[in-house]
């Protein structure tokens, strides 16, 4: 599992492109407040981002990133 931290160093950094970043806040801002993230394209079976991607993680760890990266969640609620 990865932590919020670790998340955070990967959002802020140069590893991702930066169009990316308005879906991930989305993203993370739905899960933060308990939801599933939206569902996925392109894959098998069009799973949610949340059971994809992050099975098992609970909301404060979508929320700590969103409070790390600046992303307000709390109106996603």
């Amino acid at each position: 599992m990865k932590t919020a931290a670790e998340m955070i160093k990967y959002y802020g950094s140069a590893g991702i492109p930066r169009h990316w970043i308005p879906s991930i806040k989305m993203q993370y801002s739905n899960m933060a407040g308990g939801g599933d993230g939206g569902k996925l394209y392109g894959i098998e079976g069009k799973p949610c981002c949340r059971e994809y991607n992050y099975p098992g993680y609970p909301d404060s760890f979508f929320q700590e990133v969103c409070d790390g990266m600046g992303w307000d969640w709390k109106d996603s609620q």
